[in-house]
C-alpha cells in the first residue's frame, strides 16, 4: 500500500510536514479529526496509523492515494496547495526536484497575466482563521431534506436568535415543517433552541464545503440537488458571461484567480448585519468548455 525507502527519509519528512500544515490550513486541527471527518478507513481505504505515518514522514502514499487524500482535504486539483504537495511527493521519491522544473515552467503563451493580488491573500487568511469543517454525520443530518437544509442555511448565515416566525417567512416553509426540521438539527449539534427561537452553533464561523470521498459523494449530491432546486426560483442579481479561447495552461492560471475572486465575497460577509437591510446571496462561478464539442 505504501512506498517505503530509507534513502528518502529526509524528503519524506518534508512531504509529511507540508501535508500536516496544509491539513491544518484546510480547517482540520488534528490528523485524527481529518481522518474521522473524511469518513475514516471506509472512505480513505487505510488505517489511521498509516495516514499518521505520512504526516510524520515515515511513509509515502501511492500516487493514486495522494489524489484521494487531497480530495478529502478539499484541496483543488489545480490549486497552489495541490502543486506544493505533488512537488514534495515527487521530490521525496526521486531525492530532488531537478526534473520537476521542466514541468513547472509555464507555457510561453501566457504573457503578463495578473499575479495573485494582496486582497486574495487577505481573504485566504480570513478563511484559514475562521473556516471550520463539519462532520459527515452533521452534513447527513442537514442534507436529509430541503427543509432541514434551508433552515440550517439561513441560521448559519444569521447571527443571534431567530424566531420561528422569521424563519418561516424567510424560507416560506410552514411552521409545522420548520419545527420538525429543527429537531434533527439540534440532535446533530448544528442548532440550539430556546422556546420559540433557534440559533446556529456555527453562526460566527465559515463552514467549508464537504470534502469529496466515496462516503460523502451521496451527501454532496443531495446538497447540490437542494441548492439547484432552491435557486430555480431565486432572484438573479448579476450575470457576466465571456467566451474566450485559451490554452490549458492559461485556464489553470485563470481558475486560481476565479477561485480567489469567489472567496473574496467572504470579506464582505457579516452574519450580524441588520436583517432588514441585508439578504443571503449565493455566489456561483462556472466554466464550461463549449467547443470543440466532445
Amino acid at each position: 500500500m505504501f512506498l517505503y525507502n530509507s534513502g528518502m527519509t529526509n524528503n519524506a519528512k518534508a512531504f509529511g510536514t507540508a501535508l500536516s500544515r496544509i491539513r491544518k490550513e484546510q480547517g482540520f486541527p488534528s490528523a485524527y479529526k481529518f481522518f474521522k471527518t473524511a469518513g475514516g478507513s471506509k472512505s480513505l481505504g487505510l488505517a489511521f496509523v498509516s495516514y499518521w505515518d505520512m504526516e510524520r514522514g515515515k511513509k509515502l502514499p501511492k500516487s493514486w492515494r495522494l489524489k484521494e487524500i487531497m480530495a478529502a482535504l478539499g484541496v483543488e486539483q489545480h490549486s497552489p496547495k495541490a502543486k506544493e504537495l505533488v512537488r514534495a511527493y515527487f521530490k521525496a521519491l526521486s531525492g530532488s526536484d531537478e526534473l520537476l522544473h521542466v514541468l513547472s515552467e509555464q507555457a510561453p503563451a501566457a504573457e503578463n497575466l495578473p499575479t495573485r493580488e494582496p486582497a486574495e491573500a487577505a481573504v485566504q487568511k480570513i478563511i484559514s482563521l475562521h473556516g471550520v469543517n463539519q462532520t459527515v454525520g452533521q452534513w447527513k443530518a442537514c442534507a436529509k431534506d430541503i427543509v432541514r437544509f434551508m433552515c440550517d442555511y439561513y441560521l448559519d448565515n444569521t447571527a443571534g436568535w431567530v424566531t420561528m416566525r422569521e424563519l418561516c417567512e424567510a424560507t416560506k416553509f410552514k411552521p409545522e415543517a420548520v419545527k420538525k426540521a429543527l429537531k434533527p438539527l439540534v440532535a446533530a449539534k448544528l442548532v440550539e433552541l430556546s422556546g420559540d427561537k433557534a440559533r446556529s452553533l456555527f453562526e460566527e464561523e465559515m463552514v467549508k464545503a464537504l470534502p469529496l470521498t466515496p462516503e460523502t459523494a451521496p451527501v454532496k449530491a443531495a446538497v447540490r440537488e437542494h441548492m439547484n432546486t432552491w435557486i430555480k426560483d431565486a432572484g438573479r442579481v448579476e450575470t457576466k458571461r465571456l467566451t474566450v479561447r485559451m490554452t490549458k495552461a492559461n485556464l489553470d492560471i485563470y481558475r486560481e484567480h476565479l477561485e480567489k475572486a469567489v472567496n473574496l465575497a467572504s470579506a464582505y460577509s457579516n452574519s450580524k448585519e441588520n436583517r432588514k437591510d441585508s439578504a443571503i446571496y449565493l455566489v456561483d462561478a462556472t466554466i464550461y468548455k463549449i467547443l470543440p464539442k466532445d
